[in-house]
C-alpha cells in the first residue's frame, strides 16, 4: 500500500486505484463533517453558486443553500460555511446544497476516485479507519488531497494532512507493509514541526480571511480532534441510496 499527500488537486494522478481523503480544513470539510452529524436526508455538493441556485429552483421542496464566497454566504443562502452554525441546526430529513470557494472544487476534482472521503481534525480518527478499511478491502492506495487556496499550496491543509497521515500510520498493523510517499513525509514533517496549531492556522491565508470577516472563533472550534464520528463519503448516482454520511455531486 502506498500512502501519500497531494498538496493541491492538480498533483493527483492515477486516481482509479486510490482512496482519496479531501482536506479543506478552513473550512469546508470541517463544516461538512458537522452538517452530516445533523442527519440531513441528502447533501449535494457543487463547485458553483449558479448550479446550487439552479438546482434549488427546480425542486418542489426548497432545499437549504449553504456555503460561501469570499468567506460569507452568497445572497439568498440559508447558511454560510462556519462549522459552528450547524452544531444545533435542525437538518434532519432536509436536503442540503453546499458550495464553497476551494473545498467543493477539490471534491469535484477527485470525484473519479472510487472512494472519496472528507477529512478534518473534527473527524480524523473515523476517517482514517474508514479509508484504511476501503484500501485493505480493494487493495488500493490512500491519498490525502489538500484543497489548497486558489489552487496553490496552503499550510493549513498541509498541516491537517500531516495529522491524518499520523492517524493512518498509527492504524497499520505491524505485519502490513506500506510505502510513505514524499508528499506524505513532507506533510508529516509539517505536522511535527509546528507546536501551536491555532497560531499556524490563524496565520495561514485562509485563517487570515476568516479573521477578517469576524469568524475567528471558527479556528479553535475546527481544531477540536475527534469531536465528531461522521464519515462524509461520495455516493455515485448509480449506487444504492444510503442517506446517512453520504453526499452527491451536482
Amino acid at each position: 500500500m502506498n500512502i501519500d499527500v497531494a498538496f493541491t488537486p492538480a498533483e493527483v494522478q492515477n486516481i482509479a486505484t486510490k482512496v482519496c481523503i479531501v482536506v479543506d480544513v478552513i473550512r469546508s470539510t470541517s463544516t461538512l463533517s458537522v452538517i452530516m452529524s445533523r442527519h440531513p436526508a441528502r447533501v449535494l455538493i457543487t463547485p458553483t453558486v449558479q448550479k446550487a441556485v439552479k438546482f434549488a429552483s427546480q425542486q418542489s421542496s426548497q432545499p437549504l443553500l449553504c456555503g460561501e464566497r469570499e468567506g460569507l454566504p452568497p445572497k439568498g443562502f440559508d447558511f454560510g460555511n462556519s462549522p459552528r452554525e450547524f452544531v444545533d441546526a435542525d437538518l434532519r430529513g432536509k436536503t442540503v446544497v453546499f458550495t464553497s470557494s476551494n473545498g467543493a472544487r477539490a471534491i469535484a476534482d477527485v470525484s473519479l476516485s472510487p472512494h472519496v472521503f472528507l477529512g478534518s481534525f473534527l473527524n480524523g480518527s473515523a476517517i482514517a479507519e474508514a479509508a484504511l478499511a476501503k484500501a485493505y478491502r480493494d487493495r488500493f492506495d490512500v491519498l490525502v488531497v489538500c484543497a489548497g487556496r486558489e489552487e496553490k499550496f496552503a499550510i493549513d491543509d498541509s498541516y491537517c494532512a500531516g495529522y491524518l497521515i499520523s492517524l493512518l500510520l498509527g492504524r497499520i498493523p505491524a505485519e502490513q507493509s506500506f510505502v510513505l510517499g514524499d508528499g506524505g513525509q513532507a506533510a508529516l514533517a509539517i505536522f511535527g514541526y509546528f507546536r501551536d496549531p491555532r497560531k499556524l492556522l490563524e496565520g495561514s491565508g485562509a485563517g487570515q480571511a476568516v479573521l477578517k470577516i469576524g469568524l475567528g472563533e471558527d479556528i479553535p472550534f475546527l481544531l477540536q480532534k475527534d469531536s465528531f464520528e461522521t464519515v462524509p463519503s461520495l455516493r455515485r448516482h448509480d449506487q444504492p441510496r444510503v442517506d446517512q454520511g453520504f453526499f452527491l455531486l451536482i
